[in-house]
């Protein structure tokens, strides 16, 4: 017998089957694991703990006001406390305030001594220059003259002579410059204007301070002055208790804390420890596997799609670094609660779901906290703030909706940044600057989101709720076309997405997604619409005339060009993927049985794979409403959709052939949201199978 020629079906399924065992770039599981690995160790270097240095924990001002949780701590030996260091600078500048300036003499000689030794241009000039010079110093009290009294606290200066003798001068025993040059302008004034500007010059060279600013000699008494300053502000002896197990700590105990690490660490000799290393290694690991372990038990195709857990796995990385860097510049202001979380979190929750988006919250919180230094009280702010933007956009169609997640964030952040403050007994004065970043934070982070968002909309034809409403519209050119062409197919996607819409909402899905995703589900019949029974109007079917094998061929070959056409007409990836997993792989059954009848004649084998839509299975509520829709609509007109109990059967076979045949594992329906749903497709249809009065007809 000779080998029979393989269609051009088979071929197609071998191809595909082959290009699916094929590794690529978005689903190699080594790619996988390097995306992991790569994630661990830049998480991981973050962390305080990556530099090995057992010793390098300190205390920061964030334990203010917390509970010691730890077991009493008792000195060791005695240390020195060393002061807050803007309580230090404060005493420091204080005292070279208040140290007294440092002024020399300066011989002035007389006024014809100093007349005599200047050049005039006439006679006249230095006889007016003499007389204005005499008359001025004849004015001036008998004090001696300064330059210039400098800033200081201290109410007298120095005078410090060339032998070293020192005299001390109040300020109110001496006359600045400032009070004599007014006098001299005055004695100018009265002269000619020919030669005024010589002689203003010339009282002003013969008037001269005798006591002149030493700057440097200033200076150094100063920065001696702060030198002295104490450094610390108490000793603990050794047994002291620095702190009680479930004492408050506060300002000065957070002292204590600091000084007795910083004098451990001096004492000690070991820098280095791997074991520190392992814990940040340990530490980043946990809060990665947060993220990992959800999306490989609940969202194993968004693990399994190396792009999108490349994506997920760098948020933390993202805020992590912000939290390093918060840390790092050197500033007064309280920026870490200034770190974006809320806008990342919004972005997750319209470009995925509201699950992600909550799992991959609670990792970037934690790894901002983590990348402080175990900071989890701004952990927790970021935390609830962001929480609160992810409920703010889950069902976002419109874009004043930004003004919902302001609101939303500003009491997430605000309130529990005011309330954690409160417990801890902060002075107002650190509280406000911590509530007006988070406020910063709240207005920034919704008008971030919503520039992204559009931003991806149109460069990456992201289909977003907001965008959805663009393609909610029966007068789309692919819906105009399946109704001039397919009339059959186009009423049947008015019923199934009115069954799709009801049921969507009834288990609280997204109710416009799954109604537009029921407008393109089956726009692939365009292509051979009088081989589908629903468009066979007047028409034979022209399957009779082909083998079950060839009639499962066509039928299934609908939904690749489904998807043809929508990406020929740019739909985006959301509303096409309905296209494949409206059908999922079920069994075509009509034809299946047809196969398996004429192989019993004819003693052939029937391979169930040539008779199986070719996927994926639905990985949304969303598609398997979808589905359920198309099949329970199909079925309804078979049925007697009047009678209840013959409607309620058929819906409730579809379901459970559905699940038997494992079309419903990907997605996150429950038993109670297929009961509802079932409950909702009964009433639709016997709602829409109502009947009508028989009106007589008129009488003659």
């Amino acid at each position: 017998m000779a080998k029979q020629n393989k269609t051009l079906f088979a071929q197609l399924r071998e191809e595909s089957e082959a290009a699916a065992q094929r590794p690529t770039v978005a689903t190699s599981k080594v790619i996988r694991w390097v995306i992991i690995v790569a994630a661990l160790l830049g998480l991981a270097a973050l962390f305080p703990g990556m530099s090995g240095d057992p010793q390098q924990r300190g205390y920061d001002r964030t334990l203010l006001g917390t509970m010691w949780t730890q077991e009493s701590v008792t000195a060791e030996y005695s240390y020195p406390v060393g002061k807050e260091p803007s309580i230090l600078t404060r005493q420091r500048d204080s005292a070279r305030r208040s140290t007294i300036p440092i002024y020399r003499p300066v011989n002035v000689g007389s006024v014809d001594a100093a007349v005599t030794s200047m050049t005039f241009s006439t006679v006249d000039v230095e006889r007016t220059v003499r007389r204005l010079a005499s008359d001025i110093r004849s004015q001036l009290p008998d004090k001696p003259l300064v330059d210039v009294i400098q800033d200081s606290s201290a109410a007298s200066l120095i005078v410090r002579h060339p032998d070293g003798s020192e005299r001390i001068v109040a300020f109110g025993d001496v006359v600045t410059m400032s009070t004599i040059r007014p006098m001299i302008d005055r004695a100018v004034a009265s002269v000619g204007t020919e030669f005024r500007d010589e002689i203003k010059s010339a009282l002003s060279k013969i008037i001269r301070p005798s006591l002149v600013h030493d700057a440097q000699r200033t200076n150094e008494a100063r920065e001696l002055a702060a030198s002295s300053v104490l450094m610390s502000s108490e000793i603990v002896r050794k047994g002291d208790v620095i702190i009680r197990k479930g004492q408050r700590i506060d300002e000065r105990t957070l002292l204590r804390l600091t000084a007795y690490r910083n004098a451990q660490y001096l004492r000690s000799d070991n820098r280095f420890s791997v074991f520190v290393i392992l814990g940040s290694l340990g530490h980043a690991a946990l809060i990665l596997a947060f993220v990992i372990l959800y999306l490989v038990l609940l969202r194993p195709i968004s693990f399994n799609r190396n792009g999108q857990l490349g994506t997920l796995l760098a948020l933390p990385l993202i805020t992590a670094f912000l939290g390093w860097l918060s840390v790092r510049i050197d500033t007064i202001l309280p920026i870490e609660y200034a770190v974006f979380v809320p806008a990342l979190a919004m972005i997750v929750t319209i470009l995925y779901e509201e699950r992600i988006a909550l799992m991959v919250t609670v990792a970037m919180a934690v790894s901002v906290g983590a990348a402080r230094g175990d900071d989890y009280a701004i952990a927790l702010v970021l935390m609830i703030g962001s929480t609160f933007g992810v409920y703010s956009v889950r069902n976002v169609q419109s874009r004043t909706q930004i003004f919902t997640s302001i609101i939303a964030i500003f009491i997430g952040l605000v309130g529990t940044t005011i309330a954690i403050e409160l417990e801890r007994a902060a002075p107002i004065e650190t509280m406000w600057p911590k509530a007006l970043m988070a406020t910063a934070n709240a207005v920034i982070s919704p008008l971030l989101t919503f520039a992204l968002i559009i931003l991806f909309e149109r460069v990456f034809n992201v289909a977003t709720d907001m965008r959805l409403e663009e393609f909610d519209d029966l007068n789309h050119p692919l819906l105009k076309k399946l109704n001039e062409r397919a009339p059959g197919t186009y009423q049947h996607t008015l019923a199934v997405a009115r069954l799709s819409e009801a049921a969507a909402n009834a288990i609280d899905a997204n109710a416009l997604l799954t109604r537009v995703g029921a407008y393109f589900h089956d726009i692939g019949k365009l292509e051979k619409s009088e081989y589908f029974v629903e468009n066979q109007i007047n028409i034979d079917n022209k399957h009779d005339r082909l083998p079950p094998k060839k009639s499962a061929a066509i039928i299934r070959q609908h939904v690749q060009d489904g998807i043809e056409l929508a990406k020929e007409y740019h739909l985006p990836e959301r509303i096409w993927k309905f296209i494949p997993m409206h059908h999922g792989t079920i069994l075509i059954k009509h034809f299946y049985n047809r196969a398996v009848d004429e192989a019993l004649l004819k003693e052939i084998a029937v391979d169930e794979a040539d008779f199986r839509y070719p996927g994926p299975r639905p990985d949304s509520k969303e598609a398997a409403i979808v589905m359920l829709a198309d099949a329970t609509e199909a079925l309804s007109r078979l049925v007697n959709t009047s009678q209840r109990d013959d409607i309620e059967a058929a819906v409730e076979q579809i379901i459970v052939d559905r699940m038997m045949d494992g079309q419903l594992s990907n997605t996150t329906l429950t038993l109670r949201d297929l009961d509802t749903i079932k409950e909702t497709f009964v009433k639709n249809l016997i709602g829409a199978s109502h009947k009508r009065i028989r009106y007589q007809e008129d009488k003659k």
